[in-house]
């Protein structure tokens, strides 16, 4: 579990026998500081704020630029300020002093009564245009000086909504039979101290545990077949609250690196949710737990970024409550893991609604329906169905999946075309070589198509083409259709991952159309060839400075294990499965790239059993492992072995 360092900031103080002190930070950044201020200084849409007097009469005191931050410890608040004093008679303005400079004054943040935060003990100064100090009228000085310091002395920042949030979320993650210790110690709920540093002013908090009982409790029952849906119902609530979440932040975010940070928070949490999936429930074990602590520390870090960025006071207020209460969660799991705090959806309820308290309808609403708006906020595009016209696709068919360095437009509805004859058909051996050129042209079609929406830069026009065809040999052999029970239907792996490209429809939820993607081979093929566009232009990219292929190896090892693992292929401590699925799509890719894939993208090289006549998605010893079963161990473990020197091999036969 890694939390932030501010997290782990709680402590725990005194000895086992009495109650221990847990402490976390509540954080009001300088920028919710500012639009606080600003409110009550009444700054207009020109970004100008009147203090005193009247605009454009003889007297007033006009703010401009108000800024907020740290200065030794301390509270600093500066201004760029016009001033004009003098006396009106008979409409004309006698006597006028005008100043033109910038105000500075310094302040001890303090907690009052209520969880008020004041500004105390002001030093103010006045500097020229330049911030050198200089001397002004004595009387205009004091008049300045007055006004901005009676503005600051009245200043007053309320905490008590997010202290009440934080209260809400954790009575909302204790079951009723644990409340008791855990309502007890939000009574003694009080703060220690106020620190200022760069990020903004810290109040710690700190509320008393008494010692917890350790007695261990009973063995859990196995989960009955009701238990087990509600657990994976719980799992598919949390994906639910983060994609509300990030559609929320996304949504105020307008600096692309943190829509960036955001889509790499979701997906490697669906990543976490399908190893949980995977790893199955544990009795007595709150399963989005551990989900919530790992995305917690991306999460608060996304939220921070959005607050420096400005935005209305209100909202900033809401990010700070948002922050405040999943902090004291998980400072208080962290210290007192017995409490046995758990993540219920009424909690992720109540923490959404932070965010945004207007919502009506339910925030942690799980669908498999595509979502518009996690299309656009990330920009996606909708994979081209068969029925379609794709964009231009690859050039120079004359060899066959080897280089190519041009797009050239296909015959109308040509994709279409090839996907009607693809649809369900499983080949028979001597319709093998037929059905790999149609899969073939489909795949050089889609990549083409998907190049240019995504806009792919130049230099990995040739790259990209061979990627795609490369990425649908390792996740599936080439193969949207398998037979099951003397039915056809579509490749389906035990994790979710669909189709010729094994999309997983867990991890793309929303992004994509599911029964398309089931039954659909141009529309898999294309979400595929997406998110591979994607995937480059985000993480492959990084790794092309020393050798352009390297740009191929980091995006596949992010298709296969999540956005954190586009390193994967280069990294000395990993994993041998995972060491063996990113070196056989390596072996793939250069035989691809030169024209030498041949038949082994079909991966029948070694069917010489006339009673195996379509394609299956049954294990078989004789045929090379797919990456349809790639996520397994036991599956990657032969990979390389039945994949090595591929490109050197001689022509396969079919049957």
């Amino acid at each position: 579990m890694r939390l932030s360092a501010a997290v782990l900031a709680a402590t725990l103080v005194a000895t086992a026998a009495e109650a221990r002190e847990v402490v976390f930070p509540l954080l009001v950044d300088h920028a919710l500081l500012r639009a606080s201020l600003a409110r009550q200084l009444g700054e207009e849409a020109d970004g100008s704020a009147l203090v005193w007097g009247t605009r454009g009469g003889c007297r007033s005191l006009v703010l401009r630029d108000l800024r907020v931050g740290a200065a030794a410890g301390r509270v600093r608040v500066s201004a760029q300020a016009t001033a004009h004093l003098g006396f009106r008679f008979l409409g004309f303005c006698f006597a006028p002093l005008s100043w033109k400079g910038n105000l500075e004054s310094v302040a001890r943040p303090a907690l009052g009564d209520g969880w008020q935060l004041r500004l105390r003990d002001l030093d103010s100064h006045v500097y020229d245009a330049a911030w050198q100090r200089t001397m002004v009228a004595s009387r205009l000085w004091d008049v300045a000086k007055g006004r901005l310091e009676s503005e600051l002395t009245a200043f007053a920042f309320d905490l008590a909504p997010p202290i009440e949030e934080a209260q809400g979320l954790i009575r909302a993650s204790v079951e009723a039979a644990r409340a008791r210790p855990v309502l007890e110690a939000l009574a003694t709920l009080h703060p220690l101290g106020v620190e200022v540093d760069d990020e903004g002013v810290k109040v710690q908090v700190a509320l008393d545990l008494l010692p917890a009982d350790t007695t261990p409790p009973p063995p859990e029952p196995p989960l009955a077949p009701m238990e087990m849906a509600r657990w994976q119902q719980l799992l598919e609530s949390w994906d639910g609250f983060l994609v509300f979440v990030v559609k929320d932040l996304g949504a105020a975010a307008a600096d692309p690196g943190l829509r960036d940070e955001l889509l790499d928070l979701l997906l490697a949490s669906r990543h976490g949710l399908l190893d949980a999936l995977a790893g199955g429930p544990v009795a007595g074990v709150d399963p989005v737990r551990q989900l919530f602590l790992d995305a917690w520390d991306g999460l608060r870090g996304v939220v921070r970024q959005s607050v420096a960025h400005g935005g209305p006071q209100d909202r900033l207020l809401r990010y700070a409550s948002f922050v405040a209460a999943g902090d004291a969660l998980a400072a208080l799991d962290a210290a007192a893991p017995s409490l046995g705090l758990e993540i219920s959806s009424d909690g992720l309820r109540r923490l959404a609604r932070v965010l945004d308290p207007t919502y009506v309808g339910d925030p942690l609403a799980y669908t498999e329906a595509p979502d518009p708006v996690l299309r656009e906020l990330f920009h996606f595009h909708e994979p081209a169905p068969s029925e379609s016209t794709p964009a231009p696709p690859p050039a120079d068919e004359s060899s066959w999946l080897g280089p190519r360095t041009a797009w050239a437009a296909p015959p109308p509805d040509e994709l279409g075309t090839i996907a009607r004859r693809l649809d369900r058909w499983l080949p028979r051996p001597d319709e093998l070589t037929a059905y790999r050129d149609a899969v073939g042209r489909l795949l050089a079609l889609v990549a083409g198509r998907t190049a240019g929406a995504n806009a792919v830069e130049d230099r990995f026009a040739r790259l990209y083409g061979v990627l795609v065809p490369a990425v649908a040999w390792q996740e599936s052999c080439w193969r949207q259709f398998v037979e099951r029970d003397g039915q056809v239907t579509y490749l389906l792996s035990k994790s979710g991952d669909v189709g010729i490209m094994q999309v997983n429809r867990r991890v793309w939820r929303g992004f994509f159309d599911l029964a398309k993607l089931e039954w659909d081979i141009a529309y898999n093929a294309g979400a595929g060839a997406e998110i591979l566009a994607q995937l480059l232009t985000r993480y492959g990219a990084r790794e092309a400075s020393g050798r352009l292929e390297n740009a191929a190896r980091a995006t596949y090892a992010a298709y296969n294990g999540g956005p954190g693992a586009y390193r994967r292929y280069r990294l000395a401590r990993v994993p041998r499965a995972q060491r063996a699925i990113d070196r056989a799509f390596w072996e793939k890719y250069q035989a691809v790239a030169t024209g030498r894939a041949l038949d082994f993208v079909l991966c029948v090289e070694r069917w010489s059993t006339p009673a195996r006549e379509r394609l299956s998605s049954a294990s078989d010893p004789s045929m090379p492992k797919c990456s349809n079963s790639s996520r397994s161990s036991p599956a990657t473990a032969s990979i390389s072995r039945r994949h090595a020197s591929i490109a050197s091999r001689p022509r396969a036969s079919f049957v």
